[in-house]
């Protein structure tokens, strides 16, 4: 398996470089929001970094990402930023650039012992560049709700949402997602289901799987993949290994990410 080789030798390399700033963190940002935090901090800050390899019909290569991301909480409201830092190699030719910044915003509606549910807005601006495959080009609003279930041992999560180009939707990729950093169709629903369980001495095993369904033009896509995680109230690590199953969105991925809670 020398793609499955490559990509655990680069991963080894970005987590060294992402983690060397310093020694905070917190869990990988996507579209989706698979569930609030279950624990009461008012401030989160972390850094995810990933390697991923891609074969597509056009493309061929792979990327290295650092992803540095603040979360804040109020209450029942909360807050995020983040800002990916990529480097793309693509037929090729390999290059360097940021990636699109997203804005969150969330509030949580049902807020029991072991049921949480609530709502999110995600913005993302269009700060990467589309030429070079870093970013959509345009602003996308991704509105979600989400739901968590706690046991004893077992919390499961899932989300529903719908993602929306704030342009026109006759775009300039409209033949498929973009950009390869991180696809996503002009105008699409997105799911996404988390179970973890806890084996004990802080450590937790669990799997994910998420997609999106374009509205109109473009192309399904849906990835899956196993994590294990450990760490104390305030500060956990968690390493995940994903594989794309519909769509091209890669070929492989692996995550380490980690989170300093205050």
């Amino acid at each position: 398996m020398p793609a499955a080789r490559h990509i655990c030798a680069r991963l080894g390399v970005a987590a060294l470089v992402g983690l060397a700033p310093a020694a905070v963190g917190i869990a990988h940002a996507d579209h989706d929001m698979a569930a609030m935090s279950d624990h009461d901090s008012d401030l989160s800050l972390g850094v995810s970094v990933e390697a991923a390899a891609f074969d597509t019909a056009f493309y061929v290569g792979s990327y290295q990402g650092i992803m540095p991301v603040v979360e804040a909480a109020h209450g029942r409201l909360g807050a995020s930023v983040t800002m990916p830092l990529y480097h793309l190699t693509e037929n090729g030719l390999g290059r360097y650039g940021i990636g699109d910044a997203a804005l969150g915003a969330m509030a949580t509606v049902v807020d029991r012992d072991t049921l949480h549910a609530g709502a999110a807005l995600h913005l993302m601006l269009p700060t990467g560049s589309e030429l070079d495959n870093f970013g959509m080009g345009h602003v996308m609003a991704m509105p979600s709700a989400w739901a968590s279930w706690r046991g004893a041992a077992l919390r499961l999560a899932a989300s529903a949402g719908y993602a929306r180009a704030l342009t026109g939707l006759g775009g300039a990729h409209n033949h498929g997602p973009a950009p390869l950093v991180d696809p996503m169709n002009m105008q699409e629903l997105t799911w996404s289901v988390a179970a973890d369980i806890d084996v004990g001495h802080g450590v937790q095993l669990g799997g994910r799987a998420r997609g999106a369904v374009p509205i109109g033009t473009g192309q399904t896509r849906a990835i899956a993949g196993g994590r294990v995680a450990w760490g104390t109230a305030r500060i956990t690590t968690g390493v995940e290994l994903q594989v794309g199953l519909v769509g091209d969105p890669f070929t492989i991925r692996g995550v380490l990410d980690t989170a300093l809670r205050f």
